[in-house]
């Protein structure tokens, strides 16, 4: 019984430093996107500037509509009405997401050239990617 009890309890430590381990750090997250950007779009010192401030705080409006978005898919609705509400919130949840976008692009424009601002969107998109390809060979 000593030997079940102590096996389990040694599988719990391992599980649970194993998952601290992987647990999503935002600020690294962001450190890293801002690197990779900088990089792939040839961003100099004084564009960084000017530009960062106003793309994070693009991506901190979307994230604040991400959360909505999820509270939505998260619900379970059964009734045809309910169903009716979730769908209209979530496609107004996507214009608004649409919109903040075009918004901040017209602003990157008033700061970066457009062949700029364009290598950024792109760089945005791989780096996605090549981050959503990693986590899911772990």
């Amino acid at each position: 019984m000593k030997r079940i009890a102590i096996s389990l309890l040694c599988f719990i430590v391992c599980a649970l430093s194993v998952s601290a381990q992987h647990k999503f750090d935002p600020e690294k997250f962001r450190a890293e996107l801002h690197r990779y950007i900088v990089a792939e779009a040839q961003l100099t010192p004084a564009e960084e500037k000017k530009f960062f401030p106003l793309y994070d705080e693009m991506r901190d409006k979307q994230r604040a509509l991400h959360k909505k978005t999820r509270a939505i898919r998260k619900q379970n609705p059964t009734s045809e009405s309910a169903c009716r509400s979730a769908i209209v919130q979530r496609d107004n949840l996507e214009v608004q997401m649409r919109e903040i976008e075009r918004t901040y692009h017209q602003k990157f424009f008033k700061v970066l050239p457009a062949t700029k601002v364009y290598q950024i969107l792109v760089a945005e998109e791989k780096f996605q990617k090549r981050t959503f390809k990693r986590l899911k060979n772990k």
